[in-house]
């Protein structure tokens, strides 16, 4: 009988049911890394040709940074830190980078400092330059929809957006961390917890569904924890306007998160619901959720697997179960949701927390309007009063110089006599000279010039000489002064003497002293038409 050959490894066993596997931990350095398997699929492009030079004169590829708002008309930019001629973006010339939090199919999230009022903000930046006008549009309508959101505590709020040589930029207020990343750093929730972020959610939900608002991308990476404590919905780039029946242009979020029946194409806010449904499933338990495969199929189809919901309270677990309910007809809705008798105490627990944030916003608000206020009150006030101070200061200053011109020309004849000894290459004028008397005394030559003491070069001419002067001082009994030589350390000192001195004469002599006129002031002129017609000018 011939025998069976065995195989050396086993046989695999296939299993009919689906299988669940817990969370795993995550890389420490996820921030900085484009995670695809979270991210919704990228908008296709419809009729967007490729960049080439067609589009490289039109204006928004001109320089500056134009505002982008579907409620008025989009203008320049205008800041007192930006400057359109310069090579740098508007990004880099009124915010300070300080990291870099994620990225997404959209583009990169940074968090940022303003240079205008010093705040911190998230600045989301598109990955891809404009491919053309369609394409332009497309991405423009993300900033349509943040405006058509409005403002809720529970919203991320929405500040402003610009385009600048084919990128968008949209700025939102920065928050703590997203709930994706909240889970990551807790390995498990406290029920109690989940009942406060489902009562936030619900809220910022209902504020959505009332203004006539899909979010269609609700998940863990689009809910934030905000710096005053409360869970906010952001990202708002799939939402979709409910009273449209045009659905061609929607699009479907995260696949581990998204509603049965937007395979059908059939877009409600029932979608949402579900999705915040799977949302509390991730949070309140330690389920891995899949991406596709038979357990994504009975996740849809109500099956909960009991071995991850055993820790969660039965009310929570009917809840999550009603949430995640095949039928979006059986589905509730934010307002039956927020009438739970859990939610309505979360919502107590959380009226602190809602105070905190309400206040915070309200002296946010009062602050900006003082220091506008404040503003407006010294340009029109003080601002015509300015050129009035600028030239009282002028004249003032101009003042003080003269006074200090006559101080350090002048000093007492007792302090003469006290002080025998003279620092090298001061001058003694007289007290009593009056200010005439002054522009025409005798000023050495300064020891640093070795020529003259003229800034301007000055050629020798024959008429123009140098004297020897005696360095001994002279004591002058009838005036009580000394008067002394400027080299006290040389011998003899050298002094130039312009051809028009010789002419006019020597000021005064006295026992072999003999003191020059030097430049007045008047006379410069004539010094300059000397040095011009001397031979060797």
């Amino acid at each position: 009988m011939e025998e069976t050959f065995k195989s050396p490894r086993p046989i695999p066993n296939i299993a009919t049911e689906a299988t669940f596997s817990h969370r795993k931990p995550k890389k420490p350095d996820h921030r900085n890394l484009v995670e695809e398997d979270c991210l919704p699929p990228r908008a296709p492009v419809k009729s967007a040709p490729p960049i080439s030079r067609v589009f490289k004169h039109t204006r928004r590829n001109s320089v500056g940074a134009f505002q982008v708002s579907f409620r008025d008309n989009g203008s320049e930019i205008k800041s007192p830190h930006y400057n359109a001629k310069s090579r740098d973006l508007y990004f880099e010339q009124c915010f300070k980078v300080i990291s870099r939090l994620g990225a997404g199919s959209f583009g990169e999230v940074f968090k940022v400092r303003s240079k205008e009022d010093g705040c911190l903000y998230a600045i989301k930046k598109s990955r891809d330059k404009f491919r053309g006008d369609a394409d332009r549009k497309y991405k423009l309508e993300e900033v349509n929809k943040h405006e058509l959101v409005k403002g809720h505590r529970n919203c991320v709020k929405f500040v402003k957006a610009w385009e600048e040589r084919n990128h968008l930029y949209i700025q939102t207020e920065l928050c703590e961390m997203s709930l994706k990343d909240f889970l990551e750093k807790n390995d498990s929730t406290s029920e109690s917890m989940v009942w406060e972020f489902l009562s936030d959610l619900s809220l910022g939900l209902k504020h959505l569904h009332d203004n006539g608002l899909i979010h269609m991308d609700i998940k863990p990476a689009n809910i934030f924890i905000g710096l005053d404590g409360l869970c906010k919905i952001g990202d708002f780039g799939l939402v979709l306007e409910s009273s449209k029946c045009d659905t061609t242009q929607a699009l479907e979020g995260d696949p581990k998160y998204l509603a049965p029946e937007l395979m059908q194409g059939r877009f409600t806010k029932s979608a949402d619901i579900f999705s915040l449904g799977i949302t509390l499933l991730e949070l309140a338990s330690d389920l891995e959720l899949p991406k596709g495969g038979q357990a994504w199929h009975e996740l849809r189809n109500g099956k909960l697997p009991n071995i991850f919901t055993q820790g969660i309270s039965l009310e929570l677990r009917r809840l999550i179960s009603w949430m995640m309910n095949p039928s979006p007809q059986q589905r509730p809705n934010v307002d039956e949701i927020l009438a739970e008798p859990a939610v309505c105490q979360a919502l107590k627990r959380r009226q602190r927390v809602y105070l905190y944030s309400w206040m915070k916003e309200s002296m946010s608000v009062m602050y900006s309007f003082l220091c506008s206020t404040l503003l407006w009150i010294w340009m029109v006030l003080l601002w015509p009063f300015h050129s009035f101070t600028n030239s009282w200061v002028w004249t003032k200053s101009s003042a003080k110089a003269d006074v200090s011109y006559h101080e350090d020309l002048s000093f007492s004849s007792d302090e003469s006599c006290n002080n025998s000894i003279f620092e090298s290459g001061s001058s003694t004028p007289n007290c009593s000279m009056s200010f005439e008397e002054m522009l025409t005394h005798s000023i050495p030559k300064p020891p640093w010039h070795g020529d003259g003491y003229c800034s301007s070069p000055v050629h020798l001419t024959p008429s123009s000489h140098f004297e020897q002067t005696n360095i001994s001082p002279q004591m002058h009994s009838d005036k009580e002064r000394i008067t002394l030589p400027f080299h006290a350390s040389s011998p003899e000192h050298e002094r130039y003497t312009p051809p028009s001195e010789r002419r006019r004469g020597p000021l005064f002599h006295e026992e072999g002293f003999v003191t020059k006129n030097v430049v007045e002031p008047r006379n410069l002129l004539e010094v300059f038409e000397d040095a011009a017609n001397s031979p060797d000018w």
